[in-house]
């Protein structure tokens, strides 16, 4: 009997153990608990939105500075190719300027002459040099290729006038035999000699311009006296290629500037880009140091 009693009050006390462990949770430990979560998840949701602006700000960063990079190098080798002292920059308007453009001529070849005709020499139709070759090392080859050939450019009026005056500094190429270039003028004579004896072969002149936001490459136009900005806006065949985006124009900070050569230093370009994208910008101040030696 005692035992019964003992297996009874076992039984009945897994029963009140199991009713105890289905009560569940009150209203008050709900409510706690949800208020808990709720502030975790504002501190979490804080944390990843940061994070996530944070990656997408940097993300933004990277894409201006690299667009930034990709066009300072492109005009840094350019430039530095250029022909001497042919680099000019025009704006749309000196007062409220909206554009601007940096222009030049990039050289195809040079070499050194042995003959040239200046006044008072004969006119001839031909100038005398050293073979040479291009810049990528290839056998210069001219036959009615349109190149011109310069001896001594002091500014950019020799590099960008008539090249087909009798007297002048630049010619039209007809054709080269090695090692005579021959003129398309005729019996001409050379402005002046060269200190180095250095002549430039060059084809076309290139412009850059900051317009409209962007960061435009112009090529295959004339040549004109005057400046155009763009150069091909009323030239046929002229082409241009897009070099960056997100370029802000400051009218009081132009973006081009040219610093002529003096007795104690070659010129320099220097070139101040602000690339700006919703609250992210990227400057780039870059100076470039041009060879003047004609």
């Amino acid at each position: 009997m005692a035992m019964f009693n003992v297996a009874k009050a076992r039984v009945k006390a897994n029963r009140n153990h199991i009713k105890h462990k289905n009560n569940g949770f009150t209203l008050m430990e709900l409510i706690i608990v949800i208020i808990i979560l709720g502030v975790m998840s504002v501190g979490i949701g804080g944390f990843i939105t940061l994070s996530t602006q944070t990656y997408v700000n940097v993300t933004e960063r990277d894409e201006l500075t690299s667009s930034a990079r990709f066009a300072i190098e492109r005009l840094n080798r350019e430039i530095r190719n250029a022909v001497p002292n042919s680099i000019r920059v025009a704006v749309d308007n000196s007062t409220n300027p909206t554009k601007q453009c940096l222009e030049f001529v990039p050289i195809v070849a040079s070499t050194v002459y042995t003959k040239l005709a200046v006044i008072p020499d004969a006119p001839v139709n031909n100038l005398t040099v050293i073979p040479f070759l291009t810049l990528k090392n290839a056998n210069y080859v001219c036959n009615s290729c349109g190149d011109r050939v310069i001896v001594y450019p002091l500014s950019p009026e020799d590099v960008y006038q008539n090249h087909n005056d009798n007297i002048s500094k630049v010619f039209a190429i007809a054709s080269y035999l090695d090692p005579v270039i021959n003129l398309t003028a005729g019996n001409v004579n050379f402005a002046e000699y060269s200190p180095t004896s250095r002549a430039f072969i060059f084809n076309e002149p290139v412009s850059y311009c900051v317009e409209h936001g962007v960061l435009n490459r112009y090529s295959s136009y004339n040549f004109n006296h005057n400046q155009e900005l763009p150069p091909n806006s009323n030239i046929l065949n002229g082409s241009y290629s897009l070099m960056a985006q997100n370029v802000f124009f400051n009218k009081n900070n132009l973006p081009f500037t040219v610093l002529p050569a003096s007795l104690q230093r070659n010129a320099v370009v220097q070139i101040k880009l602000n690339f700006t994208r919703d609250t992210e910008t990227v400057i780039f101040d870059h100076a470039i140091h041009i060879n003047n030696i004609p």
